[in-house]
């Protein structure tokens, strides 16, 4: 019998254990990894940030002092992997939250508790306490399409309409903020002068944050805004306030008063709005005439110059917008007088670029002629006046109606700035809203100026490339 070679077995050997330490650590390296939460392990990568958490969730999550518990109601095996990974990444945020997966078939006690009757599959239940707050698939998904039309869409196509926005960072985060309020504000519609009735889905809205919402408040018959008013909303109204009402409103706004202003070009001429121009004017703005278009091709639709790219201002109402996509029309511009008080700010919310102007006559040109006002315009401000040491009126004007119809509001950026102004107006850090993430598989919107490169590129600089590499291959070829 040969012997044993001792040097090749202890190289064997020596092999064999290295690879069991190597498979050892990486058998350790995979249980650890998966143990971390998914803010730590899943990295955003897509065009959009769908999967990424806000600052100002980041923040509301490590400022809990209660325990805060996410059921979200699913089959086993249906989850939607878009769910699971945002509810991955708020589990690991803190602690103090809890997620868990429901099955209703293998749960159905869970549901029988207050709050969770009503939960259908698809939903997700926030809780804390005693309070709760359910959303569901279709606050989460906005469809390509307006809401009123979803029926005739499955009717014609057999399906539901291909969704453009993912909205699920803000139903949790405002879920989130909506059980932990402890105060409600309280809003009071101004009616009578024909206004703009606000449609449910924006009272829903309201609800959704804890904001307690009086309609149709009648400033002639009342003689007074309510004490525990903290703010006022009026919503594009038809006709003027009387020189009453004047009066009410600019002592209450001189108090420190708060109000939300939404104007319709149709209506805010100083003849057809003498008073209300009076109130505006006592802080030093006013309505430009006609409607804005915009001239700069690289801000508007293709062929719509009336349908402007909104471009930010420095406010923390529309701080949140930047890098996401909102479109206006019938929007009308603001004057600023150069004149203003010391006390008096006025910050522009939303704006055009230098290249707009405001049609004044109508016309069927695209193109600025003689009779349109230069711009450029400011269409939304946040106004803001010290009264004393702790007092503030603050005032939101965005001029135009469009913003209050749920129908057009695609990506639900119209929901987060109403959101964002009521909560900046009312001193409510509760009111807490995220911008809609869009879809990457959503319908491409391109400019004029994006149209006519994306021609060139397609229709002459590529064909031209080809061309020449298929030259210079049968040039070589020949002369070999």
């Amino acid at each position: 019998m040969k012997k044993l070679n001792t040097k090749y077995l202890k190289t064997g050997g020596y092999a064999v254990l290295m690879s069991l330490v190597v498979l050892a650590i990486v058998i350790f390296v995979n249980v650890f990894i998966n143990k971390l939460p998914a803010t730590q392990t899943k990295l955003d990568l897509s065009s959009t940030d769908m999967y990424s958490i806000s600052e100002k969730t980041i923040k509301l999550i490590d400022g809990l002092e209660k325990d805060v518990a996410i059921y979200y109601v699913v089959e086993e095996g249906s989850e939607d992997p878009s769910y699971t990974t945002m509810l991955g990444k708020y589990d690991g945020l803190s602690m103090r939250v809890s997620v868990k997966n429901v099955d209703p078939a293998k749960n159905p006690n869970f549901f029988k508790e207050e709050g969770r009757n009503g939960a259908s599959t698809g939903s997700v239940i926030v809780e804390c306490g005693d309070r709760s707050k359910t959303f569901d698939y279709f606050d989460v998904y906005y469809p390509g399409i307006p809401f009123d039309t979803i029926y005739n869409y499955y009717y014609s196509y057999g399906q539901m309409p291909p969704a453009q926005g993912f909205d699920l960072e803000n139903q949790l985060t405002s879920a989130i903020s909506f059980v932990l309020s402890e105060v409600s504000p309280v809003v009071y519609s101004i009616g009578g002068h024909g206004e703009l009735p606000l449609d449910d889905t924006y009272k829903g809205y309201l609800e959704s944050q804890a904001i307690v919402l009086h309609e149709n408040f009648n400033l002639a018959t009342e003689g007074a805004i309510p004490e525990d008013a903290d703010c006022i909303l009026l919503c594009a109204p038809e006709t003027d306030i009387s020189e009453q009402e004047k009066e009410i409103l600019l002592s209450y706004l001189k108090n420190g008063g708060r109000m939300m202003y939404y104007s319709y070009y149709e209506y805010t001429s100083v003849e057809n709005y003498k008073n209300l121009s009076e109130v505006l004017d006592y802080y030093g703005v006013s309505a430009t005439d006609g409607i804005i278009y915009e001239g700069d091709s690289s801000y508007h639709l293709k062929d719509f110059p009336a349908m402007m790219l909104a471009q930010y201002g420095e406010h923390e109402i529309v701080t949140p917008f930047n890098g996401f996509t909102m479109i206006l029309g019938l929007c009308q511009g603001i004057n600023t007088s150069e004149d203003l008080r010391e006390s008096v700010e006025v910050t522009p919310l939303l704006y055009t670029t230098d290249k707009a102007f405001s049609r004044v006559e109508e016309s069927d040109s695209a193109e600025k002629i003689e009779s349109d006002i230069a711009g450029p315009f400011d269409y939304a401000v946040a106004i803001t006046e010290t009264v004393d040491d702790t007092k503030e009126t603050r005032i939101v004007w965005i001029n135009t109606p469009i913003v209050l119809m749920s129908d057009y509001d695609v990506y639900g950026n119209y929901e987060t700035l109403f959101l964002n102004s009521f909560g900046w107006l009312c001193d409510a850090e509760d009111v807490i809203t995220v911008p809609t993430r869009e879809l990457a598989s959503g319908t491409l919107e391109i400019n004029e100026a994006q149209s006519k490169i994306l021609l060139a590129v397609f229709a002459v600089i590529i064909p031209v490339i080809f061309v020449g590499l298929g030259a210079g291959i049968w040039f070589r070829r020949r002369s070999k």
